[in-house]
């Protein structure tokens, strides 16, 4: 096949394949009584706007009133469940693989192409499902979000499969990386060494956020348990319902990040949560809303080291990475060890601690949305306020962390300019004698 009719068919079957996984769960649930819907194109249309909702489309929702006859509530609901979105996004990535496979060298941006357009036209084919007009989604985000989303990660999974961008895209990075000098090498090195600390700062910090989500959630079981009954959505309601909440651990775990830097996060407008107060309100009926943090302790506060611990280990991951190059410049300039070391330590905390709130920019971003009625308007976090603080409870503990972690080591730190020359002097040999 021509590589863009390829890259078509791969999508759709992409497309089809996470379909099915959203759609056959909805037409058990119908079929057992649930959502509501008495015909069948009902339930394809709710099945069909959860596939679009796992790619990030806005989905407006009308309500009739029954208080107030032909009065119609509508609002627009966006609150992604990306734990469920991964099904697509792994189906796209191995998509991106198979077609990095079969393309030439240079040609892959062919399959490429046609692989995104199949994806949006698949998109734009879900959006126009028969239904009642309770659910409308716009044509234009049904095309192009899934699209977006399609072509991240099947240009992901290329690059995993080919190793290179060379294949991908004909330039070879690490050729032009070797023309560079010296200087601009190392300058790249620590450049691309205080990135990754970033990564590691926010990876921890993650980690030991959905560690706090699982904890919550376990000491308020009861009150779960409690919520899940009062639904009373059957039983395939609630396990498509559980699988939703599952869903939408990703978006506990930024609250949490939320909630550990200090700004906090809300869950309406009249809401806060936060570890310096909290302003409690009323939540939607989801169940793992009921371990939402209902009032205030004054030791909360404690949970600030969650953050500042993150920035610790980015701290001692810098130092074993041994790419402190800055160091080494101001050591040969002003000749003071003490001086140098305490520039160069700032100069990296600072900057990963900048860099982790710049990386955590979109997705915390991605936690916040709307469910469209009344104060729910407003779900999530004060992003920048948030990711202002984490930046910089993170260049706090690194800059603890890379200097405890030195003072540790029990040796002088040796720059690794001066490690690179000693390894090349010859060693004397020992005498027999």
């Amino acid at each position: 096949l021509p590589l863009w009719l390829q890259g078509v068919v791969e999508a759709l079957v992409t497309a089809l394949l996470s379909l099915l996984a959203v759609m056959i769960p909805t037409l058990v649930v119908w079929a057992t009584g649930g959502f509501q819907r008495p015909t069948i194109e009902g339930a394809l249309q709710v099945g069909g706007t959860l596939w679009l909702a796992l790619h990030a489309v806005p989905v407006t929702v009308a309500t009739v009133l029954p208080t107030a006859e032909g009065h119609v509530l509508s609002g627009t609901a966006w609150l992604v469940p990306w734990g469920l979105t991964m099904i697509p996004l792994l189906l796209s990535w191995r998509a991106g693989r198979r077609l990095a496979r079969a393309s030439y060298r240079d040609q892959a941006w062919q399959a490429f192409a046609g692989a995104v357009v199949g994806y949006a036209l698949a998109g734009l084919t879900v959006a126009f499902l028969p239904g009642t007009p309770e659910l409308r989604v716009s044509p234009w985000a049904a095309a192009l979000l899934p699209a977006l989303l399609f072509g991240i990660a099947a240009l992901a999974g290329a690059r995993r499969e080919a190793g290179t961008w060379a294949h991908l895209i004909g330039l070879d990075l690490t050729e032009r990386i070797a023309r560079r000098s010296q200087y601009e090498r190392w300058a790249g090195s620590y450049a691309w060494s205080v990135v990754r600390a970033a990564v590691v700062a926010l990876l921890v910090l993650a980690a030991l956020s959905a560690l706090l989500v699982a904890v919550r959630l376990a000491v308020e079981w009861p009150a779960v348990v409690t919520l899940a009954q009062a639904i009373d959505a059957g039983p395939f309601g609630g396990l498509l319902l559980a699988v939703l909440q599952i869903g939408w651990l990703p978006t506990l775990t930024g609250w949490a990040i939320a909630w550990t830097a200090g700004p906090g996060f809300s869950v309406g407008s009249d809401s806060l949560y936060s570890v310096f107060g909290a302003t409690p309100a009323a939540a939607p009926a989801l169940p793992a809303l009921g371990a939402l943090p209902a009032a205030w302790a004054p030791w909360h506060p404690l949970f600030l080291a969650v953050p500042i611990a993150a920035g610790v280990a980015a701290g001692v991951w810098l130092l074993r990475e041994g790419e402190n190059h800055l160091d080494d410049w101001l050591d040969a300039r002003t000749g003071h060890r003490a001086v140098s070391l305490a520039l160069s330590t700032l100069a990296l905390a600072v900057l990963t601690g900048l860099l982790a709130g710049l990386l955590l920019l979109v997705p915390l971003a991605l936690t916040s949305g709307t469910l469209g009625v009344g104060t729910l308007t407003d779900i999530g976090a004060n992003v920048w306020a948030v990711c202002a603080a984490v930046a910089g409870w993170v260049a706090l503990g690194c800059a603890a962390g890379y200097l405890v972690a030195l003072a540790l080591a029990g040796r002088r730190f040796i720059p690794p300019a001066e490690a690179a020359v000693a390894a090349e002097r010859p060693r004397p040999r020992r005498s027999r004698d």
